[in-house]
């Protein structure tokens, strides 16, 4: 490094005369000389560096270092930072210091953000879960009119573990790693709390529509005033819909079973609590909002029938007779079978599933759905129409026509041979690989068979024509030709075998 000169020098030689003293002062002249580089050694000496009397690399850190602090320091610097050209050095003490100021302002400020976000998010959570659980009817009719869940638990653990793991690199002084992941921990916590409060608002929009009038009397009973929604602005997400059903189709079942509750009261009734009897009230009404919904229709049922069609379609998917269906036309099997084909039996289920829920003060709408599907598919799905399904459905031929595919098959081969081939010179592993290749093709046609039955549709759909809709469907003449031609090919394989 070269010694400086000009206005550069001029600056040095005023520090060294004011910090080391030397006698003579030295003259500010901006010109190097002898009694310049004494001056230096003497500043190199109090700095504990190399008395070179040069102003080298080491002496060009103790100068930028008394240019900032003012201090000729004997503690040498550990980290060192080049910024615009310049290099400045750190002892350890400052840069620990500047470390903890770091630490500070991201504890103070984006850490800070963070755990409030993912705590409020958590505390929200809480609260609705219990709310839910505690008022799960009320809950549940206003998430499906307004089409929501409560976000997973998941999410909130997720945010909460994330706020531990950045505190922790705080701790530790991890500064680098902090910073690395910080954007994306930040976005946790803000989706934790942007879906909460979501949801918070749904419900609070959503139980404006739904206001329950209890009156109070001094004997602990109380009056049933009505279940009443309120207007809602253009019939948003059909909720005004679903509250018309409530008051026209349940408000003589609710105000019966209102008046039914506080006469259990009032006769001193075992177990009976004022809150037992707004929940048996609550269920009634939402029964005959559900079943209101399902007779009549429109877009107020949209959400609550969704949901209910969520928990019947993957039990209907599941059962035997309806394995064979995709996952589509199983979900609308069970929607068909839900608005047009069995009215009256989803009645009853619905109604099943409510008796089920009364007295029951750990029920939930999981087990109220679940009771609802598992009453349907007894009543619906596993009778006539899913034998019927499943009769086409397993990969065996059903007989009649198993014959009729055999004899086509015969001649065709008696035709191919130039003789007459009785079936017991076919090899019989030939006559299985046959019928489990038609078998097969029968199962695949059987999804697409039922999906098409159900597009014409209307009304209730006989067991009988069911089968026989899909018998013209699976063994319609371009459809037997194929069969035939499956058996004829592994039949003419196994008499080449023979021969």
């Amino acid at each position: 490094m070269a010694n400086p000169s000009g206005a550069k020098l001029e600056k040095i030689q005023e520090m060294l005369n004011e910090k080391v003293k030397p006698k003579p002062p030295i003259a500010v002249d901006g010109k190097w000389g002898k009694k310049t580089s004494a001056a230096l050694k003497l500043l190199q000496a109090k700095g504990n560096i190399p008395t070179t009397g040069e102003v080298d690399a080491a002496t060009g850190l103790v100068l930028a270092r008394i240019f900032k602090t003012g201090k000729i320091e004997k503690e040498p610097a550990v980290l060192f930072i080049t910024h615009g050209g310049k290099t400045l050095g750190y002892t350890q003490k400052e840069y620990d210091k500047a470390k903890k100021d770091i630490i500070g302002k991201l504890k103070s400020g984006p850490m800070l953000s963070m755990r409030q976000a993912a705590g409020a998010a958590e505390v929200t959570w809480k609260h609705f879960d219990k709310q839910n659980s505690d008022q799960w009817f009320v809950s549940w009719c206003i998430e499906t009119t307004r089409g929501v869940d409560l976000p997973p638990e998941s999410m909130i653990k997720n945010a909460l573990k994330v706020v531990a793991k950045m505190e922790g690199y705080l701790s530790s002084g991890n500064i680098a790693k902090f910073h690395s992941e910080q954007k994306s921990a930040e976005k946790t916590c803000n989706i934790a709390i942007a879906k909460m409060d979501a949801y918070r608002q749904d419900m609070i929009d959503g139980g404006g529509n739904w206001v329950t009038g209890l009156e109070w009397t001094k004997t602990g009973s109380f009056t049933f005033l009505g279940v009443f929604a309120a207007p809602v602005a253009a019939g948003a997400l059909g909720t005004g819909a679903l509250a018309s059903a409530v008051v026209g189709g349940a408000a003589v079942a609710a105000t019966k079973s209102a008046a039914t509750e506080i006469g259990k009261g009032a006769a001193g009734s075992k177990d009976w609590t004022a809150g037992g009897a707004v929940a048996n009230v609550l269920i009634d009404t939402g029964v005959g909002a559900i079943i209101g919904v399902f007779n009549k229709g429109g877009s107020g049922g949209k959400h609550i029938f969704e949901a209910t069609l969520a928990k019947v379609g993957p039990k209907l998917a599941a059962e035997q007779g309806f394995k064979t269906l995709s996952k589509e036309t199983a979900k609308r099997f069970a929607a068909y079978l839900m608005t047009e084909g069995a009215k009256s039996t989803t009645e009853g289920a619905i109604k099943d599933a409510a008796k089920a829920a009364k007295g029951d003060k750990k029920m939930t709408m999981e087990k109220f759905t679940g009771n609802l599907a598992t009453n349907f598919l007894k009543g619906v799905a596993l009778g006539p129409m899913g034998s019927v399904i499943g009769k086409y459905g397993t990969g065996v031929i059903p007989k009649k026509f198993k014959t009729k595919i055999w004899d086509q098959a015969l001649k065709a081969v008696s035709k191919s041979s130039g003789g007459t081939v009785h079936i017991g010179e076919i090899d019989k592993k030939a006559v299985e690989m046959a019928e489990k290749l038609v078998g097969d093709a029968m199962k695949t046609a059987v999804d697409k068979a039922v999906s098409d039955a159900l597009k014409g549709a209307k009304g209730p759909i006989d067991a009988k024509k069911l089968e026989k809709n899909l018998e013209e469907q699976l063994f319609s003449s371009k459809q037997m030709k194929v069969y035939v031609a499956m058996a004829t090919k592994e039949a003419e394989k196994a008499l080449k075998k023979k021969k």
